[in-house]
C-alpha cells in the first residue's frame, strides 16, 4: 500500500511539473468597459452654468496650435509620419519619430482642433509630462463641472471621483485640457488640448446640455475600415510609448498577431459578446493556433465603449489587471485590432530562447519607433 501511495505521489509531482513547464494556455482578464458605456447625455430646457471661470489661456507651448491653420504645424514640425481618419470628421497627424517627442494633431478643414502630447521633451505648458497630480492640483483651477459653449448651445461636463483622480478636465479661455494621469504613480502620462466643439463631439464625461446636440456624421463603411486600421496603429504606438514611460523595452509589432486581434474585435461586435472566447473561433489559444503563431506565454487586453485609442490606452493603464499585462517585461511582441468601438491588444512572449534573442536584436531604441522623421 505504501509503495502504491509513493507511486501515486511521484506521478502527481511529474504531472505538476509538466503542467508548469509545458502549459501554454493564455492568461485572461476581464474586458474593460469605458466611461462612455454609462455616461448620461441629458437635455435641459434651462441650464445653470457653473460659477467657476476659465483659466488664462497659455501663451506658449503646443496648445497654441489650437485654432491655427495646419500649415503652421508643417512649418514647425515637418510632415507627419502618418495621416489617419477618425470617427469625428477630423484627421489625426501622427508624429512618432521618438518616445520623447511623441504627439498627435487633430486637423479638421485645415484647422488644428486638438493636440495630444505624450513626449516628455515637448512643451505642454502650463503642464509637463511626468508632472505629479498633487502639483497639478496646486497650480490649476479644477472643478467637478466644466462648461463648454458651441455657438449658442451650452454643454456642462460632470467629472466622477475616478475622473478627478485620473482624467481631469481643465478649462482655459477658449481651450480645454484633458489630463491623463497614472493612478499608481500619480504622474501625468498624456495631455489632450482641444477646442470646445471637439470636446462636445467626443462626449468624454457625463454631460447635460441646452440647445442642439453636436454629433458627428456617421462614416461610410469604407471610411470606417480606415478608421479601424488607424485606431489599431495608434494602439501600437501608444503601448510602446507607455512602456518606455515606465522604463520598459518597446514591443515588436507582428502583422499576423494584428490580424488575430482585428478578427476578434470584429467577432465581438458581430456575435454580440464581450470576452476572450469567441463562440465561433474559440479562446485565445485556439485563435493563435489557427494562425500558426507560436509562443511560450500569451495574454490579451479587451475594451469597448471608448471613443478613441488614447482613451483606451489610459483606461487599460489604470486598471490593475490590464496594467500588469501592458507592463510585463517578459512580453516581446504585440498586435492590435479594432472594429468600431471594440478594441483588442494581444501580447506574446516568444516560444524559444533563440527567438527571444532574435527579437531583442531586432528591437529599435524607442527613439526610433518609426524611422521616418517629421
Amino acid at each position: 500500500m505504501k509503495a502504491l501511495f509513493r507511486i501515486f505521489m511521484a506521478c502527481a509531482a511529474v504531472a505538476l511539473i509538466g503542467f508548469m513547464f509545458f502549459n501554454t494556455a493564455p492568461r485572461e482578464n476581464e474586458p474593460l468597459k469605458g466611461p462612455n458605456a454609462n455616461s448620461n447625455i441629458i437635455p435641459k430646457t434651462e441650464l445653470k452654468q457653473p460659477e467657476m471661470g476659465a483659466t488664462t489661456r497659455p501663451k506658449s507651448g503646443m496648445s497654441t496650435l489650437i485654432g491655427k491653420e495646419a500649415k503652421v504645424v508643417l512649418e514647425r514640425y515637418g510632415k507627419p509620419v502618418r495621416k489617419e481618419s477618425s470617427s469625428f470628421g477630423y484627421d489625426w497627424w501622427i508624429y512618432n519619430a521618438s518616445a520623447s517627442t511623441f504627439f498627435m494633431v487633430g486637423v479638421d478643414n485645415n484647422v488644428v482642433t486638438q493636440v495630444y502630447i505624450a513626449g516628455k521633451d515637448l512643451d505642454a505648458s502650463p503642464f509637463k509630462i511626468g508632472q505629479k497630480r498633487d502639483d497639478i492640483y496646486r497650480m490649476t483651477i479644477i472643478d467637478y463641472e466644466v462648461t463648454a459653449n458651441v455657438g449658442k448651445n451650452i454643454f456642462v461636463f460632470s467629472m466622477s471621483e475616478e475622473d478627478m483622480q485620473t482624467r481631469l478636465l481643465v478649462k482655459f479661455d477658449g481651450l480645454f485640457a484633458q489630463l491623463y494621469i497614472d493612478r499608481e504613480t500619480g504622474e501625468l502620462q498624456g495631455i489632450r488640448f482641444t477646442n470646445s466643439k471637439t470636446l462636445v463631439l467626443h462626449q468624454p464625461y457625463e454631460m447635460t446640455y441646452q440647445g442642439e446636440l453636436v454629433i458627428p456624421t456617421p462614416p461610410s463603411s469604407f471610411l470606417q475600415q480606415e478608421i479601424n486600421e488607424a485606431n489599431a496603429a495608434q494602439l501600437d504606438d501608444l503601448i510602446n510609448i507607455t512602456r518606455v514611460q515606465h522604463d520598459l523595452a518597446p514591443l515588436n509589432i507582428d502583422q499576423s498577431l494584428e490580424e488575430v486581434a482585428k478578427m476578434h474585435s470584429e467577432d465581438m461586435k458581430v456575435q454580440n459578446f464581450l470576452g476572450h472566447e469567441s463562440p465561433i473561433n474559440g479562446d485565445l489559444k485556439k485563435r493563435l493556433g489557427t494562425h500558426g503563431i507560436e509562443y511560450s506565454e500569451a495574454n490579451e487586453n479587451l475594451a469597448t465603449d471608448y471613443f478613441d485609442a488614447i482613451e483606451v490606452m489610459h483606461g487599460w493603464l489604470n486598471s490593475p489587471e490590464h496594467r500588469n499585462v501592458m507592463l510585463n517585461d517578459r512580453y516581446t511582441t504585440v498586435g492590435s485590432g479594432v472594429f468600431l468601438n471594440y478594441y483588442t491588444q494581444i501580447f506574446l512572449e516568444s516560444s524559444s530562447p533563440e527567438l527571444d534573442k532574435e527579437n531583442k536584436d531586432s528591437e529599435e531604441p524607442m527613439e526610433h519607433i518609426d524611422e521616418s522623421s517629421p
